[in-house]
């Protein structure tokens, strides 16, 4: 599974790996935004009856919005994108926006997570978010949707693969938990960054050190929600 920004992700790690390189996850920090977009073509005719034609499933655009990030997470964006062949190859994304503190998390093998709103999640795949992700700032658990209790709870399958470090006793503390979809590079990628200002390397121990850079990246969801 590739999960941006981190790459190719495997169990009882919340780290993911590119061409050998450990990345770790990190947030926009200025705000991720997602809407949903129909393509309705709708005529008017002289009585006023309207004629209207789906041009195409709805779907999902989402921004990533980030304002001086260190050339660390810059580098890291920029190596994730040319990895996946830059617009061609689909990956998965984590939809920040849409985040819920669940009411109560309980384990039994997978991990039923109550919350008030289920409409964003499904158990079938290729529609809506058919994966979730509970993240605590630091660490993270993600899986596929088997169960959805309609405005109640969702069921996460958290055993098959074992995505991401987060324990129990940790999501049920402080995690939120986001959906997870399916989606492409949109066109331009992150061709509009620009540099800002230079951190000098000197005063850092933890390569941050270079220009900070700031703009913003869009995907589309690739399937209909």
């Amino acid at each position: 599974m590739d999960l941006y920004p981190v790459g190719t992700v495997a169990g009882s790690t919340s780290q993911g790996t590119i061409d050998g390189v450990s990345y770790s996850m990190f947030e926009p920090n200025v705000r991720c935004s997602s809407q949903e977009i129909h393509t309705i073509l709708s005529t008017v005719f002289e009585q006023q009856i309207m004629l209207s034609r789906k041009k195409a499933e709805p779907m999902i655009s989402f921004s990533y919005e980030y304002n001086n990030i260190f050339d660390r997470e810059w580098r890291q964006i920029e190596h994730f994108i040319y990895a996946h062949n830059e617009t061609l190859t689909p990956f998965f994304l984590i939809d920040f926006s849409k985040g819920q503190t669940p009411s109560s998390i309980t384990a039994s093998g997978d991990w039923t997570v109550s919350i008030a709103n289920t409409r964003l999640y499904s158990t079938v795949e290729n529609y809506k978010a058919n994966r979730a992700i509970l993240w605590n700032g630091s660490k993270w658990k993600e899986g596929q949707i088997t169960t959805v209790t309609t405005n109640t709870s969702i069921i996460v399958d958290i055993d098959t693969n074992n995505y991401g470090s987060l324990t129990i006793t940790e999501a049920q503390a402080d995690a939120i938990i986001y959906p997870v979809y399916e989606v492409y590079l949109a066109l331009g990628g992150a061709s509009q960054f620009k540099t800002t200002e230079y951190w000098d390397e000197s005063v850092t121990i933890s390569n941050d050190g270079g220009w900070l850079r700031t703009g913003t990246i869009t995907f589309i969801s690739k399937y209909k929600v």
